[in-house]
């Protein structure tokens, strides 16, 4: 099993999904929400969306950090607590 290509960014994460009308359909938002979390939301998505978006992501290879849904990253394997 290959291992996920990692978006780093939410203009990423929309447009590996189709861009914001086809995000929308995948996920079941409206288009102008999706268009929003670009604009005034930019750099972060509603933590609400976490699972479904992952989900649609893992559907075609991809995954990006839960930072992008405001949520502190779990520290590395090995790393000092």
């Amino acid at each position: 099993m290959q291992p996920l290509e990692i978006l780093s960014t939410t203009d990423d994460v929309i447009d590996a999904l189709g861009g914001n009308a086809k995000c929308a359909r995948r996920i079941g938002y409206e288009p102008k929400t999706v268009s929003a979390w670009r604009g005034w939301f930019r750099g972060r998505f509603p933590a609400e969306t976490y699972v479904v978006l992952q989900r649609e992501l893992a559907t075609i290879g991809k995954t990006a950090p839960a930072s992008l849904w405001g949520m502190a990253e779990a520290p590395s394997e090995g790393a000092a607590a």
